[in-house]
């Protein structure tokens, strides 16, 4: 755990704790849960949104490398 949180956003200080919590309790979501004192439908939603943002692509930067991102392609 980095005990230097400064410049870091809430929401990376709440993901690095929840699933460093998660980690000592082996993966154990239940007695998870009970540690951060939060219900276990709660930390279920909150993996699934980590899930979700690690999931999303980053932008794609335009062929003309101008900077504006372009559509994607209906196959990505």
């Amino acid at each position: 755990m980095s005990l230097n949180r400064f410049g870091r956003t809430l929401a990376d200080v709440e993901r690095e704790h929840i699933l460093e919590t998660l980690a000592c309790c082996e993966g154990n979501r239940t007695h998870a849960a009970k540690f951060l004192d939060i219900s276990l439908r709660c930390l279920r939603m909150k993996l699934r949104d980590f899930e979700q943002s690690a999931a999303s692509p980053p932008e794609v930067a335009s062929p003309a490398g101008n900077g504006t991102p372009r559509e994607r392609p209906a196959w990505q």
